[in-house]
């Protein structure tokens, strides 16, 4: 489990260094790096569901895997709204992100 805990906490961190780096820019310029953000946080949402099909008893996965689900759709919100990109919705992706990676 450490090799895929630390799999896990690296794609949190570059999320989490990619949400830093939108948060910095202005408005007209934070969408374009929130791709990146959406790949790492699909890629860790994967490996949580793997986890939780290896082992479907585990709360914890599927408290995690809840959680990432809902900062990911955040941040796709973030990403795609009707008009510029929700500056908000990403400060507080960012937040519950950061919590996520300290429990990992």
């Amino acid at each position: 489990m450490t090799v895929i805990a630390d799999a896990l906490r690296e794609h949190c961190r570059r999320a989490l260094s990619v949400l830093d780096r939108v948060l910095e820019e202005s408005p007209e310029r934070m969408a374009g790096e929130l791709p990146e953000a959406v790949r790492a946080l699909v890629w860790l949402r994967d490996r949580l569901i793997e986890l939780r099909r290896a082992d479907p008893g585990s709360r914890e996965v599927e408290a995690r895997l809840g959680r990432t689900n809902a900062i990911l759709s955040v941040v796709t919100g973030g990403e795609y709204p009707l008009v510029g990109v929700r500056r908000q919705r990403i400060v507080e992706a960012r937040g519950a992100l950061a919590e996520l990676a300290e429990e990992l």
